[in-house]
Formats: C-alpha cells, sequence, structure tokens
C-alpha cells in the first residue's frame, strides 16, 4: 500500500521567485570546539574543520573565547540541561556547535543546533576509525546543507513555471493536486520543504510513477497524477512547496524512496548506496549548487487544525 504524505493548507501566498544569489552557497556558522584536550582530540578537530572549510560545506567559526568544556549536557530527546541551554543562549554568532570528545579509545562528535537547543548528532567510533567517523557526519551535514539549500534559495522574479489549479484552502484528508507549465525547456524538481528541520524534503515531481521531469515549453503536467495520493491533513506547520525549473538535471543527487513510498527524497552521494569507504563518501563542493542557481516558484501554507 503507497505511504500517503499528509498536509492541510488554509491560506495559501503563492509568489513567484528565481535566484537572485547566484555563487553564494547557504551554509551554516558552525564552531568546533574540543571537550576533551587530547592530542587525539586536537588532531581530529583540525581534521574536520579542514574538511568542513576545503569542501565548503560550512563557515567555520574562530575559536570560542572562555569555552567551557564541562557543560554540555542533553536529555535522551536531545534537549539541553538548563545549564548547557544557558550558554547556548549566549552564542549569537554561530549556527552549529560541533563538540569533539576522545575516551576510552573512542572519538566522539556530537553536533548541536545553537537556536533551537538540541543536539541533532552524535556518534562515536574507535580512535582508529576517527577520520571515517568525521565522514560519516560530513555525510549528516550534506543533509543539513541540501535542506538549507531548499529552503533558502535566492528570491526574485522572472519565474519559468506557472501554477494552475492549485486552491488557496483543503479540507482534512482532501486530494491536493495542480498543473504546473514551463515557459522553457526545462528539467522540473518540484519539492515539499518541512518547516520542522527533523523531516527530510520530499521532492513530488519527479516521483516513482512520474520519473520524466523534462517539461517542454508550453507542456502542462498534473502533480502528482491519479497513481498517488497525496493529502491534506489536520496537523498544523508551516510547510512550502518550491518548483525549481533547471536547464541541467541535477544529477548530483542521489533519489531515494523506500518500496512502499511514493514519493523520493532528496540525498547526496555520502548517505546513498552500500558501504563507502571514507575516501569515496567525499562529495564534490558544488553539492547544492543546482539548486542555488534553478529559477524557484514558492507556495508559503498557513496550515491550521480542521
Amino acid at each position: 500500500m503507497m505511504k500517503q504524505f499528509w498536509i492541510l493548507t488554509s491560506v495559501i501566498t503563492l509568489s513567484l521567485f528565481s535566484s537572485d544569489r547566484l555563487g553564494k552557497r547557504p551554509v551554516y556558522k558552525i564552531a568546533v570546539e574540543v571537550t576533551q584536550g587530547t592530542v587525539e582530540a586536537n588532531l581530529l578537530r583540525d581534521f574536520l574543520k579542514e574538511q568542513i572549510q576545503t569542501s565548503g560545506r560550512g563557515q567555520v567559526s574562530l575559536p570560542m573565547n572562555g569555552f567551557d568544556s564541562n557543560i554540555w549536557e542533553f536529555n535522551k530527546e536531545g534537549m539541553a540541561s538548563p545549564k548547557t541551554a544557558e550558554v547556548l543562549q549566549k552564542l549569537n554568532d554561530i549556527d552549529k556547535l560541533a563538540l569533539i570528545t576522545t575516551e576510552d579509545g573512542q572519538a566522539v562528535i556530537s553536533f548541536v543546533d545553537v537556536l533551537h537547543q538540541k543536539l541533532e548528532y552524535r556518534n562515536s567510533l574507535p580512535d582508529s576509525l576517527s577520520k571515517t567517523l568525521v565522514f560519516d557526519f560530513l555525510g549528516f551535514l550534506d543533509k543539513k546543507n541540501i535542506y538549507l539549500a531548499l529552503s533558502e534559495t535566492g528570491t526574485g522574479s522572472n519565474s519559468q513555471l506557472k501554477i494552475n489549479s492549485l486552491k488557496p484552502t483543503y479540507i482534512a484528508g482532501e486530494p491536493i493536486r495542480f498543473e504546473i507549465e514551463s515557459s522553457e525547456d526545462n528539467f522540473v524538481y518540484v519539492v515539499l520543504v518541512p518547516e520542522n528541520q527533523k523531516g527530510e524534503p520530499v521532492l513530488l515531481f519527479p516521483n516513482q510513477f512520474q520519473n520524466d521531469n523534462f517539461i517542454r515549453k508550453g507542456d502542462k503536467v498534473t502533480i502528482p497524477d491519479k497513481r498517488i495520493s497525496f493529502k491534506a491533513s489536520s496537523t498544523p506547520s508551516k510547510d512550502r512547496i518550491r518548483a525549481f525549473a533547471s536547464r541541467e538535471e541535477w544529477k548530483e543527487f542521489q533519489l531515494r524512496s523506500k518500496k512502499e513510498d511514493s514519493f523520493y527524497k532528496i540525498l547526496p552521494p555520502a548517505v546513498t548506496g552500500t558501504k563507502a569507504t571514507a575516501r569515496s563518501m567525499v562529495v564534490p563542493q558544488t553539492i547544492t549548487a543546482s539548486i542555488e542557481q534553478s529559477p524557484v516558484m514558492e507556495w508559503d501554507y498557513q496550515i491550521i487544525s480542521r
């Protein structure tokens, strides 16, 4: 049975956008700090910083002044303890905090969302596999950067896409379908970007039943088609749908879904496929370039209960 993706929309603000920030990659400003000042931890910190900087995966900030290595505590849900939250509230110049620890022969990387005061990632491997641990973390960071690029690609005018049949409101359980038209020959990607970053972006088009996403000038395509269920739900949120028009196919991304899913997820090469070596998990610096260089049409949804 097909997995259904649900969304309730009450007010839809329709805007047409295109990227005006070409060449500027939306990435996080990251502080990388050691919580235990061992030689191994310092080496791991320096290696991680180098990988983030040289690959353009983030902006690495300067070392934090007066860094306290003893106050980083999080509960089972990843929420910061009161003492840790108090410190995080003072970190106004960074987005994320990477904490490096080596103890009892284990290397540990923790990744903290400063704004939401929450632990987003934590993994450990033996010291001998510390570089593999770094590349596992970079795969996670790639997913975060893709979400950021899909969410924050620059806006402007001159969209090459036109939308038809998208209603301003939907009732819970009502199928949502719309028609999209391109003014030029384009590869078209339509993405549901959830407000909650824990939810990965869902690629509404192309999908498992509509694999050909090259739309010629003047052609109209219904998204999704009648073989796929995409319905309104009563869950409140501020999710958005973004449609990208690209002259080139997004070949650097992997599209993946479970057998029971109708829609794909957009994933970087670093987190797809079978087991990979650290060397093979290095991804190109242009991982989000095709997103940022594609004119985008956006729908913001104010979601309320029924």
